[in-house]
């Protein structure tokens, strides 16, 4: 699936009111992670895996809204910031993560696979990574 596709689905569209929902959408990130890393202590690895793409995926819908899209795919989520974040190519390595992670979720999610520890590790030192990149990124809309 592709960016028009999504747009001729109804799966990504555009509304410049969103641009509102940034900084809460940053917000909703952080208590996300900060949730991730209490159920990483004590070892709930799956939750963990919930969580940080919880935050990661909110972490996506700040910058979508901050270009004034609003989405209802997580696949699509992702297509929309390749292509209206295409030319940063550090946020474009973080995004194929991101991409890797969707369906990571969705196989623990939907098909019962498993976390190990050093993947919940990963996830949550991720999910930071991409919350404060978004952050510098979105400054401008976070005071």
């Amino acid at each position: 699936m592709n960016f028009e596709d999504c747009i001729r689905r109804g799966l990504l569209r555009r509304d410049e009111s969103v641009k509102d929902r940034v900084k809460s959408s940053l917000e909703i990130a952080e208590r996300f992670l900060r949730s991730a890393e209490r159920t990483f202590e004590i070892e709930d690895f799956v939750m963990v895996q919930i969580a940080a793409y919880n935050s990661v995926f909110h972490c996506g819908r700040a910058l979508l809204f901050a270009k004034g899209y609003r989405e209802r795919s997580h696949r699509c989520l992702i297509v929309a910031l390749r292509r209206l974040y295409g030319n940063d190519s550090k946020l474009m390595n973080l995004i194929n993560i991101f991409d890797r992670l969707r369906i990571q979720r969705h196989n623990v999610q939907y098909g019962g696979a498993l976390i190990s520890r050093e993947e919940a590790k990963f996830i949550i030192n991720y999910a930071r990574t991409l919350l404060e990149t978004v952050k510098e990124i979105l400054k401008a809309y976070i005071h």
